[in-house]
C-alpha cells in the first residue's frame, strides 16, 4: 500500500490516474479534495472506484478503520439526494444565479459567543471535530462552512487593519517630511542671522580698530610736536643768551 499526501486540489486531481487499490491519500482537510460538497463527493466516488482509501486529519475520517468506512456510503447517499433535487428548482436556482438574485439557503441561527469557545477548543486540540459539531448541534458541511466564512471575515478585518496601517505610516512619513522642511526652514534662518550678527560684529571690529590706529596716530604726531616745540623754545633760548653776552 502506498500513501500519498497531496498539498492542495491539482495535485490530488494529478493523482488521481496513479491511484491502485489499496493505495491510499493523506490530507490534512476536505479542503485539498474539493472546494465544495459536490466536489467531494466526486472526489470520494473516484477514490471509491480506484478502491483506495482515505484519510482526513483535520476531518477524523479514516476509511480504513471501523467508523470510517462507512464515509464513501454517505458521500454516495448526499450525491444521490443533490442530484435528485426537483429539476425544476434546480432550473430556477441557476437562473437566480444568473441574475444575480440567489441568496442561498437562510443561514442557520448559531450562538457566536458559543461558536467561537467551541471551535476555540476545537482548534486547540481540547476536543474532536464531531464533539464541536454536538455541542453546536451543526452537521459537517455547515460547521466546517461557518469556519470558513470566519476565516474569510478575519482576513479581511486583517487586509483592512493593514490598509490602515499603511495609511497611517504614509501619512506620517508625509508630516515627517513637512516637519523636516520646516526644521530645514529654520536653521537657515537663525544660520542667516548668526552670519549677519557675525559680520556685524567683525565690521564693529574694524571700525574700533580704526578708531585705535587713528588715536595712536594723533598721539604720536603730538607726541612729536611737542619734541618741536621743545626744540624751538631751545633754540631761542640760546639765541638769546648768545645776543645777552654779546651786549
Amino acid at each position: 500500500m502506498t500513501i500519498y499526501t497531496p498539498t492542495d486540489r491539482k495535485a490530488f486531481q494529478a493523482l488521481l490516474s496513479a491511484l491502485r487499490e489499496g493505495d491510499c491519500v493523506q490530507v490534512g482537510s476536505f479542503s485539498v479534495l474539493a472546494a465544495n460538497s459536490a466536489e467531494l463527493f466526486e472526489a470520494a466516488a473516484a477514490l471509491e472506484t480506484r478502491g483506495a482509501e482515505l484519510i482526513s486529519l483535520r476531518d477524523e475520517i479514516d476509511t480504513r478503520a471501523e467508523g470510517g468506512k462507512a464515509f464513501f456510503a454517505l458521500c454516495r447517499s448526499l450525491s444521490a439526494l443533490d442530484a435528485a433535487r426537483p429539476p425544476r428548482r434546480r432550473e430556477g436556482v441557476e437562473k437566480a444565479k444568473e441574475e444575480g438574485r440567489y441568496k442561498g439557503r437562510k443561514p442557520i441561527a448559531v450562538d457566536e459567543g458559543l461558536f467561537d469557545s467551541v471551535v476555540s477548543l476545537w482548534q486547540s486540540g481540547q476536543i474532536t471535530a464531531r464533539d464541536a459539531m454536538a455541542r453546536l448541534d451543526l452537521k459537517p458541511n455547515t460547521f466546517y462552512r461557518r469556519i470558513k466564512e470566519r476565516e474569510e471575515m478575519k482576513m479581511k478585518d486583517y487586509k483592512k487593519v493593514e490598509q490602515e496601517l499603511k495609511a497611517e505610516i504614509k501619512e506620517a512619513a508625509k508630516q515627517s517630511r513637512r516637519d523636516l522642511d520646516e526644521l530645514k526652514k529654520q536653521v537657515r534662518a537663525e544660520a542667516k542671522e548668526v552670519k549677519k550678527a557675525a559680520d556685524e560684529k567683525l565690521e564693529l571690529h574694524d571700525v574700533e580698530r580704526e578708531m585705535r590706529h587713528d588715536r595712536m596716530r594723533a598721539e604720536a604726531e603730538h607726541r612729536d610736536a611737542v619734541r618741536q616745540m621743545r626744540k624751538d623754545v631751545e633754540a631761542e633760548a640760546r639765541e638769546l643768551k648768545k645776543l645777552a653776552e654779546q651786549d
